[in-house]
């Protein structure tokens, strides 16, 4: 027991860690999964060890039991009710988000393929394998996982979220809207509305429906000011739309406010070709 929350502690310690590491626009939907996690894990904890408790006084009452022939059988129940059983897999569902947040996501599925052989039904590691999956493209895979998430807890937003984002990965528009329609409507879980106005933006800005998109990415700002990929696609809907200005404007402010995020590196791209292509037709 000591050891598992010994591996708790560190989870906690490194999660802080991270967090003063995170950037802006950088991934914010994975920290913040990762703080709700841990305050999942806090509530366990306490449920576990208040079973513990309890289990300790029962066996304490009934000491005489342990003289008997069953005393072999209470005392290996004992032993097995002192355990926290989930140690081992939060130590594989820790890695795993340290292999994802540091963008190796091959690493990240091995170590989180194994965990679920360990929990077949465990939420935290359904969810985190099907992150690694999405980030490597495997959609089928991670299809499957968020498929069998919302079996077990339906209202569980983020999966909707990620099973909407795969679908439109997979260009199945229809059901892709759906999913995220029903994750804004539900307006419970701020980070996967967030999310999921900026997934219908991108639906949107690939049916060339621009006004469609620059609603949701709007809309996404909105929430979450922060997220540059939201601004760098909003800023493409408009050149697309035929509103450079607009759109170049935009890549401008982003650049401005944080030149080392990597959307606004992709949108110092964008702006240092309009300038080659400018000054190539003044030397026509």
């Amino acid at each position: 027991m000591k050891r598992g929350m010994n591996t708790f502690e560190k989870v906690i310690s490194e999660l802080k860690e991270k967090l003063k590491e995170a950037k802006a626009g950088d991934k914010p939907s994975l920290y913040i999964e990762k703080v709700r996690y841990v305050q999942r894990l806090v509530k366990r904890y306490r449920e576990r060890l208040e079973e513990i408790e309890k289990n300790i006084q029962r066996y304490l009452n009934e000491k005489s039991e342990f003289e008997n022939h069953k005393k072999e059988e209470m005392l290996k129940g004992f032993v097995q009710s002192m355990s926290i059983s989930r140690t081992d897999i939060l130590t594989y569902i820790d890695r795993g988000w340290n292999f994802i947040a540091a963008g190796d996501y091959i690493d990240a599925e091995k170590v989180l393929e194994l965990a679920m052989k360990k929990a077949p039904n465990n939420i935290e590691v359904l969810k985190l394998l099907g992150w690694a999956y999405m980030y490597d493209e495997r959609f089928d895979d991670a299809l499957i996982l968020y498929q069998k998430v919302l079996n077990i807890q339906p209202g569980d937003a983020m999966a909707r979220n990620n099973l909407g984002y795969i679908c439109y990965k997979k260009k199945i528009f229809g059901e892709a809207i759906e999913h995220l329609s029903k994750v804004i409507k539900s307006a419970e879980d701020t980070n996967a509305v967030l999310y999921a106005n900026y997934y219908l933006g991108l639906i949107y800005l690939e049916r060339d429906m621009y006004n469609d998109a620059i609603h949701f990415f709007a809309r996404a700002l909105e929430i979450g000011p922060n997220l540059f990929e939201a601004k760098y696609h909003m800023a493409l809907s408009y050149y697309e739309k035929g509103n450079k200005e607009k759109g170049w404007g935009l890549w401008k402010e982003m650049v401005d406010k944080n030149a080392y995020n990597r959307w606004s590196q992709l949108a110092a791209k964008r702006l240092k070709g309009q300038v080659v292509k400018e000054q190539n037709s003044k030397h026509k």
